[in-house]
């Protein structure tokens, strides 16, 4: 059977697509329904992240979020891969076409409404379903896309239920890229509108689904996690609505808020200083109705507490139609806010802030308040963060034999680096979980220099979507004030593939080297790899502060004393970072040594560790 369908869009029509009529599918992984829905139904997935609002939706490992989108109608999308929800790429993933993940509606009373009186509802109500879709893979250029397009073979399909003969095929798009559809339309999305015109569907267990058929080509890169994505967003059912009904009285957020820092977007406290503040906050905003709307824009720094610390108000601006020019909110109080707040930091103390973002219409109200506010929780823990915790691609290491991916990182004192978290992709069986080894380099010149400590042979392990995997270091590395790297290192002529978060940009941090010479990334993103620092680190939880081990005289012209339990591990070393002496006396004699400043570092028999800072003398 073919199901021939006519759908009117927002600037043009969208495809119109023959497509055979399918019922095959496995809902064993679909949680149970909660409850019905009445109209109007409405989800512009802004407000929360991770399984879909399961009193709207039953969920087949679609995952809801801010990050794999790009230029969306407003923040947060539905999307549809090739994976389950866990990251793990489904069973059945071959190069043959293979039904992937599922969003359904919960049941949908389209036999009534109750409000302001019921009613009976029929054909005749001008019933119609409109949403937005879009293919991964959008960027300005090919650096810099976020996600992996679909398969010419893929598809995205639309499907409504009725109790009379089940799941009917009613809209679908082949796959196809962004690029494709802003060549056509003009925008990296489209907008899709469909009447409910068959009365069979008018019952009170009405459901809607969303479904993609994906499939891998031969490509390494479409046989990691993070490809044939589709996103769905703003889906919206109602009567009363009619084929020209294509905008949204509707001011929103279109990304997530930013970090408050300049580079990190997280950092030890320790390492914390004013310079490292961002002087200026990127927010991007959007007018979805016809006409030019005036809007306020405030934002507040929160502690843990929930106490307030800092306000900003940006007043009212006016904002353009993004329909008129695919423009977003250029007014600089709105758009790019100036602020004059820093954080007040104890060292190795661990924080987190909330920093909230509101915009609100001016005059009236808009059509949905759900997506008027943004949150970032700025946390200072004991390790440095370029990336957001997402991986929107992967980015591998050369399959050269070792061959060296490194990110660099600065210390604003001297400090111990005890662990490396890092995010591996999951693959198709795991095929690109190869050894590797974590390299420790000093700097010269913003540029690796030596290596300064080498792990052992490591293997690759992944816990579930974005989640970090901890590699405790057999020995802290101490290292001085100053940029350090970290590199990951290739065995053999294999295929490593790490976590690449695309919508931060640590570009001139990440070098590469698989000659003698060492290369800047090109690639718009972040490497999903962070250091850690301290003992808590070592162990991934946080631990008791341990007494202070009191060290006398200091300054010293030659002995030097510590007042500690016996047997812990006394190392000296210069402001390099070389290390001059190791004892385990409590009785030192530097008399022999150069004058000047170096680090003593005492280890426990815990493996808890102090540095303290000693001053030689003559």
């Amino acid at each position: 059977m073919l199901v021939l369908v006519f759908c009117c869009t927002g600037s043009a029509f969208s495809q119109l697509i023959l497509c055979p009529a399918s019922r095959q599918i496995d809902q064993s992984n679909l949680t149970k329904v909660a409850t019905y829905n009445l109209l109007p139904f409405i989800d512009d997935f802004s407000d929360y992240e991770g399984l879909p609002n399961q009193s709207k939706w039953l969920s087949g490992g679609v995952v809801i979020n801010p990050n794999y989108q790009f230029n969306p109608p407003t923040i947060g999308v539905a999307t549809l891969d090739a994976t389950d929800y866990y990251g793990k790429l489904y069973s059945q993933t071959t190069g043959s076409p293979f039904a992937a993940d599922t969003l359904t509606s919960q049941p949908i009373r389209l036999d009534s409404v109750f409000s302001p009186l019921t009613l009976a509802l029929s054909a005749k109500d001008s019933v119609y379903l409109s949403f937005f879709f879009q293919p991964a893979g959008g960027g300005a250029n090919p650096w810099e896309t976020i996600g992996t397009q679909p398969s010419m073979a893929d598809s995205l399909i639309l499907e409504f239920y009725s109790p009379a003969d089940g799941w009917n095929w009613i809209w679908a798009s082949g796959g196809l890229s962004s690029d494709s559809l802003y060549a056509k339309y003009g925008t990296y999305y489209q907008y899709v509108l469909i009447p409910i015109t068959d009365e069979k569907y008018f019952t009170k267990d009405f459901q809607f689904r969303f479904r993609n058929i994906a499939s891998l080509n031969n490509s390494p890169q479409n046989y990691i996690s993070n490809c044939d994505e589709w996103n769905v967003d703003y889906v919206y059912l109602n009567k009363n609505r009619h084929c020209g009904d294509t905008v949204f009285k509707d001011i929103a957020f279109v990304e997530p808020a930013p970090s408050m820092l300049k580079r990190y977007q997280s950092m030890p406290s320790q390492h914390f200083a004013q310079e490292e503040m961002a002087d200026t906050l990127s927010m991007k905003i959007v007018n979805l109705y016809n006409e030019a709307l005036s809007s306020t824009y405030k934002f507040q720094v929160k502690n843990e507490e929930g106490l307030l610390l800092y306000s900003y108000d940006g007043g009212f601006e006016n904002i353009s139609p993004y329909s008129e020019a695919n423009q977003y909110q250029t007014a600089p109080t709105h758009a790019r806010p100036t602020h004059a707040f820093s954080f007040d930091l104890v060292a190795n103390r661990r924080y987190a802030f909330d920093i909230v973002h509101t915009i609100k219409q001016g005059v009236g109200q808009d059509n949905l308040s759900a997506n008027d506010t943004v949150k970032f929780r700025q946390v200072f823990d004991n390790y440095f963060a370029y990336d957001d915790g997402t991986a929107e691609n992967g980015v591998g290491v050369e399959p050269i034999s070792g061959s060296h991916l490194a990110i660099a990182y600065t210390l604003n004192a001297i400090d111990t680096l005890s662990a490396v978290d890092i995010y591996f992709n999951r693959s198709l069986n795991d095929a690109n979980f190869k050894p590797f080894y974590i390299c420790i380099w000093n700097s010269e010149n913003n540029l690796p220099k030596e290596i300064i400590y080498k792990t052992e042979r490591l293997t690759p392990e992944s816990d579930s979507l974005n989640q970090f995997v901890r590699y405790v270091l057999e020995q802290a590395v101490l290292l001085p004030k100053g940029k350090f790297f970290v590199s990951l290192q290739t065995k053999g002529n294999d295929y490593l593939n790490i976590g690449f978060d695309r919508n931060t940009n640590s570009a001139e941090y990440t070098f590469t080297k698989t000659t003698s010479d060492w290369q800047q990334s090109f690639l718009k993103g972040s490497v999903m790899l962070r250091p850690c620092f301290g003992s808590a680190a070592a162990v991934g939880l946080d631990t008791p502060k341990q007494k202070q081990v009191r060290v006398y005289p200091n300054p010293t012209n030659g002995k030097l004393i510590t007042d500690d339990a016996s047997g812990s591990v006394k190392r000296l070393f210069d402001t390099n970072g070389r290390l001059v002496l190791e004892t385990r006396d409590n009785q030192m004699d530097l008399s022999g040594f150069d004058c000047g400043i170096y680090i003593l570092q005492i280890i426990n028999r815990n493996g808890e560790t102090q540095h303290t800072k000693i001053i030689k003398t003559k």
